[in-house]
C-alpha cells in the first residue's frame, strides 16, 4: 500500500555551506534591522509573517514566491483584506475564513503569490482583540517593513553574488517593440 508519505522523488541536495551562512546572516540582519527601525523611529515595523518571507528571502531566492512584486504587493493585499474584513464584519470565524480565502485569490488574480502573506488576515483578525489596528497598519510595518526586507535581501544577495531578484517587479509595463 502506497503512502502519501512515499513520494516520488528523493530529498533535495542540502544547501551549500556559503548558502546557509547567507541564509542566516540575511534573515539575522533583515529582522534585527527591522527591529532596530522601530525602536528607532517609535514605528512599527515587524509582524510575525516577515519570518517566514525571511525563509524565502534566503533559502529559496529563485522561487517566484520571493521575489520582490510578491512580497510588497502579497503583505499589502493580504493586509489590507484583513483590514477590511476586521471593519466591516469583525472577528467571526466565518469572516476570518473568506478574507484568508480572498486573500490567496487577490494574489493570485494580481500575480503576486506569498505564502507568508497569508498569515496577514490572521494576525490582524486574531489579535483585534489585542491590538487596536488602523488604516496606517498598511504603512507601518506592512508596507514600509517589506520594502526594507526587500531592500536588505537586495543587498546581502548583491554580497553573495546570488543571482536576485529573478523578476521585475513589473509596476511599469514596457510597450512592446514594433
Amino acid at each position: 500500500m502506497k503512502s502519501i508519505f512515499h513520494g516520488k522523488e528523493k530529498v533535495p541536495a542540502r544547501a551549500s555551506n556559503k548558502e546557509i551562512f547567507y541564509g542566516f546572516m540575511g534573515g539575522m540582519i533583515s529582522i534585527f534591522s527591522l527591529l532596530f527601525i522601530t525602536q528607532l523611529s517609535g514605528h512599527l515595523l515587524i509582524m510575525a509573517p516577515f519570518g517566514a518571507s525571511c525563509v524565502l528571502l534566503y533559502a529559496a531566492p529563485q522561487s517566484p514566491l520571493a521575489q520582490p512584486r510578491n512580497i510588497i504587493f502579497g503583505h499589502f493585499i493580504s493586509a489590507a483584506i484583513g483590514l477590511i474584513f476586521l471593519n466591516i464584519l469583525g472577528t467571526l470565524a466565518f469572516s476570518i475564513a473568506c478574507a484568508v480565502g480572498l486573500a490567496i485569490a487577490c494574489m493570485q488574480f494580481f500575480q503576486c503569490v506569498h505564502p507568508p502573506a497569508g498569515a496577514n488576515p490572521l494576525v490582524i483578525l486574531l489579535t483585534a482583540h489585542e491590538v487596536t489596528y488602523h488604516w496606517s497598519f498598511l504603512f507601518f510595518p506592512v508596507l514600509l517593513g517589506s520594502v526594507t526586507l526587500v531592500a536588505i535581501a537586495y543587498a546581502v544577495h548583491q554580497i553573495s553574488q546570488t543571482k536576485w531578484p529573478i523578476y521585475q517587479l513589473g509596476l511599469l509595463k514596457t510597450p512592446p517593440k514594433k
